[in-house]
């Protein structure tokens, strides 16, 4: 689903998270069962739901997108102040749908559904100070990334939604910085463990291409028009959640 850029920049992301996250260092004799649990005790993740707010001009090309995303915490000091963190969210921007002959051939006997499918997909590493004590905890972070544009199209049965074939119609990526904050909220008093997670983060994207739902037409001698936008990629990331120590 990604080109070859976007795919480099998603392994880079995953090898710094992995690599800072493996430096807690542990030399005794039990040293790695010693590690693995000192790591976990470090270790927390938050999983929330996301509105993406576009920006400047990607605002005015397409509308407000919605989905998931992930965060991995690792307490640098045993209190929490300052830790390292990694993001990746999926955020589904617009889609379209229509009904359609599967084939000349079986003419209009046998229908399917065609749906395309808009995701900005946002990833950064980076630092987090945190007030990690008492029944409000702010927190701000900062990092660096990247962020995939891509568009994609599958044929589905009508009854049944099974994917009978997909493609990719536009794929793209841009070089990122982000700032942010938020407030945890631990949900059982006297339980750090798990807590109520709302934040939000500012992204600021380099150039992409893009595309928009009527971006893609279908011509009627079986071929595609393909109009993407081009622009800067600058949008506010809203998130509720919980983050949940391991």
């Amino acid at each position: 689903m990604f080109n070859n850029r976007g795919l480099q920049a998603a392994g880079l992301t995953v090898i710094l998270a992995t690599s800072s996250a493996a430096q807690a260092p542990d030399t005794s004799s039990d040293g790695i069962g010693r590690s693995l649990r000192e790591i976990a005790r470090r270790s927390s993740v938050s999983i929330a739901a996301n509105q993406a707010r576009p920006r400047g001009a990607l605002g005015r090309n397409i509308g407000l997108g919605y989905g998931v995303s992930g965060a991995y915490l690792f307490r640098v000091d045993r209190d929490g102040i300052l830790s390292f963190r990694a993001d990746v969210a999926g955020v589904q921007y617009g889609n379209e749908q229509k009904q359609t002959p599967f084939s000349e051939t079986v003419g209009g006997r046998v229908q399917v559904n065609v749906r395309t499918t808009n995701y900005i997909i946002p990833m950064s590493v980076g630092p987090q100070l945190a007030w990690p004590t008492g029944p409000i905890r702010p927190y701000m972070n900062a990092g660096v990334g990247a962020q995939a544009f891509v568009t994609e199209s599958v044929v589905q049965g009508v009854d049944n939604f099974t994917v009978i074939a997909s493609s990719t119609n536009q794929s793209d990526f841009a070089m990122t910085w982000v700032a942010g904050g938020g407030i945890d909220v631990p949900m059982v008093p006297g339980l750090s463990r798990i807590q109520l997670d709302v934040g939000m983060q500012y992204v600021s994207g380099g150039r992409a291409r893009y595309l928009a739902p009527g971006s893609i037409v279908d011509l009627p001698a079986g071929g595609l028009r393909i109009s993407p936008f081009e622009s800067t990629t600058r949008l506010v990331m809203v998130r509720i959640g919980a983050r949940i120590g391991l």
